[in-house]
């Protein structure tokens, strides 16, 4: 991970340290840990190797978005007791809305 990526993974986990009451060493390890696998996430939808603009602020949401549906991996809906959930697969559409301005085409060669 580059410098730049790094300043940016540190001051996100301060962020959302505070924000979910995260002080315990070890859980902000964790966080780190699913920030930057957001990180990667918003990265590689954009082609991109370094997090520019207000790129950060998608990984941040993203980062919201998938502690939101942590252990639910897998499932697309679940109905229990007349109550039904459908959950979004990928990165949802708003976030994806938000790092569109950000994506890099790919160069391909048509030899």
């Amino acid at each position: 991970m580059n410098e730049q990526n790094q300043i940016v993974l540190d001051k996100l986990a301060v962020e959302l340290g505070r924000k979910f009451s995260i002080t315990d060493s070890t859980a902000i390890e964790v966080l780190k840990d699913d920030i930057k696998a957001a990180m990667y996430d918003a990265l590689d939808y954009c082609n991109r190797d370094v997090l520019v603009g207000n790129m950060p602020s998608s990984v941040k949401d993203l980062y919201i978005f998938r502690r939101n549906t942590e252990g639910n991996e897998g499932e697309t809906a679940r109905t229990e007791g007349g109550v039904s959930q459908s959950f979004e697969i990928g990165i949802p559409a708003k976030i994806q809305s938000k790092l569109n301005r950000y994506r890099v085409a790919k160069e391909r060669s048509f030899r």
